[in-house]
């Protein structure tokens, strides 16, 4: 590798420094293809994990899967970069080519990985743990792997401490722990990392899905506002769709924003701030879920109920029948919701049974269930 090889290794890091995440991510993988031919195989796997950095930034998950798969040939030259390699790869493989089989053996090479490393490492297992739990619904053992992950923390460990609270926030909600997880949250602002983005981002969710959960609108939407502003910035699509779906969510519970399908409503215009690329598995399943909540608090609307939050729906329904529209167009919101299940519950059971598992088609029946109660009372 002459002089002009680590130019571009400069300009690929001056790159994504400023954002053109893209134009990295080719830089990287053209020079770590050198280096690797060169024979500086240190080199190639900094590289290598560099372009996988720049490739999910860029929206493009399955390259940086594709970089991760052909490393696993390559000898890494530090413990910490094999495992940093695996555990990334897993993650890929859990979200866009899942294989329960392969993902439980990646995750007990991972486990081993971490027991032989520096002191800590294993709490960064067990994160990886637990969204392989939260894959199949299993709530009480995905908690006690972050419990697990905060008790293990120690010097190596290369998580960020408000990643594991967050997940800690977040379990204990989808167990009705709503104390616990208020406690956790509480841990964030002690311990806080104010700044580091991944910080104020996780944060800012915690403190919607907090605020969605008692159904205080406002706050959801502002809080969600910050999540997507900070996302944004360090092009985190996950996030970003996460607050998008919060912020949806604040609109339909406020029902001065009118019928939800109206363009007045505000609800359609919150998608506008989405990042392209390819969707996981799970934010595929997240997102006709939330398209099909849409539908049905059109329905609401139409036949004069007040709003009601679908995620965590700590407050039922009321049932009412007092026509906003003609009773043709009702049919019509009705027969579309009813379309919106049939498409989410596709998902859902194709997801369920990669993860062996039915808890989103138990997600999409509640809807269902839901909208036939509506129907009920108009004949």
């Amino acid at each position: 590798m002459g002089p002009e090889a680590y130019i571009l290794i400069d300009h690929a890091y001056e790159a994504y420094r400023q954002g053109r995440f893209v134009e990295a991510g080719v830089l990287a993988g053209q020079t770590c293809n050198d280096a690797k031919k060169a024979g500086k195989d240190e080199l190639a796997y900094e590289l290598g994990l560099f372009e996988v950095q720049c490739l999910l930034r860029a929206g493009k998950p399955l390259g940086a899967l594709n970089r991760l798969l052909t490393m696993e040939s390559w000898q890494a030259p530090l413990h910490e970069y094999l495992f940093q390699m695996k555990e990334q790869t897993f993650d890929l493989l859990r979200s866009y080519n899942p294989d329960v089989t392969q993902l439980e053996t990646r995750l007990g090479e991972l486990e081993r990985l971490a027991r032989s490393a520096l002191d800590g490492v294993v709490a960064d297992f067990r994160l990886y743990e637990y969204l392989y739990l939260e894959d199949q619904g299993k709530d009480e053992k995905a908690l006690n792997s972050i419990e697990l992950a905060w008790s293990e923390r120690g010097a190596g460990t290369m998580n960020h401490a408000h990643s594991t609270a967050s997940y800690g926030c977040l379990v204990n909600l989808r167990l009705n722990r709503r104390p616990q997880a208020e406690d956790w949250v509480k841990i964030m602002e002690r311990d806080g990392e104010i700044t580091c983005l991944g910080y104020r981002a996780d944060l800012a969710d915690c403190k919607a899905e907090l605020a969605l959960f008692d159904g205080r609108y406002e706050d959801v939407f502002h809080y969600a506002q910050q999540q997507r502003r900070v996302a944004m910035e360090y092009a985190d699509k996950i996030r970003v769709h996460e607050a998008i779906e919060k912020q949806v969510r604040s609109r339909l519970l406020d029902a001065t924003n009118g019928d939800p399908v109206d363009r007045l409503s505000g609800v359609l215009d919150v998608f506008k701030q989405a990042i392209p690329g390819k969707n996981s598995l799970q934010l595929q399943f997240r997102f006709s879920l939330l398209m099909l909540d849409i539908r049905l608090a059109a329905v609401r609307w139409s036949v004069g109920m007040q709003p009601a939050e679908d995620s965590w729906y700590q407050s039922p329904q009321v049932v009412a029948c007092d026509l906003r529209v003609a009773k043709d167009e009702v049919i019509r919101r009705i027969d579309k919701t009813k379309a919106a299940i049939r498409r989410a519950g596709k998902i859902a059971r194709q997801v369920d049974q990669i993860f062996d598992c039915d808890w989103r088609q138990e997600a999409v029946n509640s809807r269902r269930e839901r909208l036939q109660e509506v129907v009920s009372h108009l004949d």
